[in-house]
C-alpha cells in the first residue's frame, strides 16, 4: 500500500544542534516503549514550537524598567501582551 501525499508539502532542513540540546531533546522525545525516539518526533516537536514562537509577541521590557536592551523579552498571546503595554505605560 503506498503513502497518500502529505496535503502540506515540506521542505527538507538540515541543522547542527549543540551536543547539549541534543541530548536534552532526545531524552524528552525518547519513547521507553519504542525503545528509541519515535519517527518524526524531532520534527514534529520543532514545527509544535515554532508555531508557537510565531503565534505570540514578544515585547522588550527595557524602555519600562531601565535595563540593557533585550536582557528581558516576555512572550505570550497577543492580547494578553496589549494588556501588558497598557498598564506599563
Amino acid at each position: 500500500m503506498s503513502r497518500r501525499p502529505n496535503p502540506v508539502p515540506s521542505q527538507q532542513l538540515n541543522l547542527a544542534l549543540p551536543f547539549d540540546v541534543h541530548s536534552k531533546l532526545t531524552l524528552h522525545l525518547y519513547s521507553e516503549l519504542e525503545q528509541r525516539v519515535p519517527h518524526g518526533a524531532y520534527s514534529r516537536f520543532l514545527v509544535e514550537r515554532m508555531r508557537q514562537f510565531f503565534a505570540e509577541e514578544h515585547l522588550d521590557l527595557a524602555p519600562y524598567i531601565g535595563s540593557e536592551p533585550e536582557a528581558f523579552i516576555i512572550s505570550g498571546p497577543p492580547q494578553a501582551i496589549a494588556a501588558l503595554k497598557k498598564r506599563l505605560v
